[in-house]
């Protein structure tokens, strides 16, 4: 029996999902590659990411689940080593299709609720610390299970208001105008 704690976060992350989805949906086909100002990924990356970050965090819960009573998220210690794993993650499906990137997101979120449905109130207390998060005396910081999963369902939100930014930016005419340049060129 699934507990309670986990099927609200489960429930609160598929709202968000379906909002987010929505608007990928919308999103036209020449928007992918748009970014806001600062930010480093243009929206595709953003895509991208959704489709796999999920796997490392059911790989963190599968680590409390084996009895570990102190993980590193997503099996990282290091702030590289996190970076790292995350774009090998990206690059499964770096360059897929609108709907490859949607049934990504799908499996992944499937894994990941398969991984909390298993959860026993003795996990909720584990703690996971995050590489790069740490306190006035450079020591990592550690939160506890229930705690860093009460935020993942924020995760779609703040990729979703990253994406609405890109999508408000208009174009770079000059780097359209040096495609266009380019392509005359040939």
């Amino acid at each position: 029996v699934m507990l309670p704690e986990v099927r609200v976060l489960i429930e609160r992350a598929a709202a968000r999902r379906l909002a987010l989805e929505g608007l990928l949906d919308a999103l036209p086909d020449d928007y992918w590659g748009r970014s806001a100002p600062g930010d480093g990924w243009p929206i595709r990356s953003h895509a991208e990411h959704l489709a796999t970050i999920e796997g490392l965090v059911a790989e963190t819960v599968r680590t409390v689940q084996e009895g570990k009573r102190q993980v590193w998220a997503g099996g990282a210690s290091t702030t590289a080593d996190l970076a790292e794993r995350r774009a090998a993650h990206m690059a499964s499906v770096a360059g897929a299709s609108r709907e490859a990137l949607r049934a990504a997101m799908a499996r992944s979120r499937a894994g990941l609720v398969a991984a909390l449905a298993s959860l026993e109130p003795v996990h909720l207390d584990a703690a996971v610390l995050v590489a790069g998060v740490v306190d006035a005396w450079g020591k990592p910081v550690g939160f506890s299970l229930r705690g860093y999963l009460g935020a993942w369902p924020e995760h779609d939100v703040d990729h979703d208001a990253a994406i609405r930014r890109a999508m408000e930016t208009p174009p770079d005419l000059s780097a359209a105008a040096l495609v266009r340049r380019a392509q005359r060129g040939r």
